[in-house]
């Protein structure tokens, strides 16, 4: 398999994740309430773990996508930072939801809010960069 070809084929397969990430974002923003949000929020946790992790390991989405993209490393670890800044906030979204402390559950939705408006940015920046990679190969 060519290195675009790979790149092409990983992306393919990475754009059902994301659609599935998006559908779940799209219920996540309709929550106006805390009513069961936890095993939703649990649910963007375990759909992020692995999709980050596909995009990161070796022969994953971000090595073909380095090989045949006009990227530089400082862009491809920026994207790397992103999912650990995201899953640290997930993680601390899903502490507070936990939490029966009325101050603290006050700004979760917001929080969450500004995380999928963050995610929704990141998924955004590899989508151009993919796709300007395969055009321009």
């Amino acid at each position: 398999m060519t290195g675009v070809s790979r790149l092409e084929a990983v992306y393919r397969d990475l754009e059902k994740e994301n659609r599935r990430l998006m559908q779940l974002s799209d219920r996540l923003r309709a929550y106006d309430s805390m009513d069961g949000l936890l095993p939703q929020l649990d649910k963007l946790r375990t759909l992020l773990i692995v999709h980050f992790a596909r995009e990161q390991l070796p022969d994953g989405f971000y090595e073909a996508l380095g090989k045949h993209a006009q990227i530089n490393y400082s862009e491809i670890q920026r994207l790397i930072n992103d999912h650990k800044a995201i899953l640290a906030a997930v993680n601390a979204l899903l502490a507070d939801a936990k939490t029966s402390d009325p101050d603290v559950q006050v700004n979760v939705l917001t929080r969450l809010a500004e995380l999928l408006d963050q995610l929704q940015d990141h998924e955004k920046r590899e989508h151009r960069f993919a796709t300007e990679a395969l055009k321009g190969s």
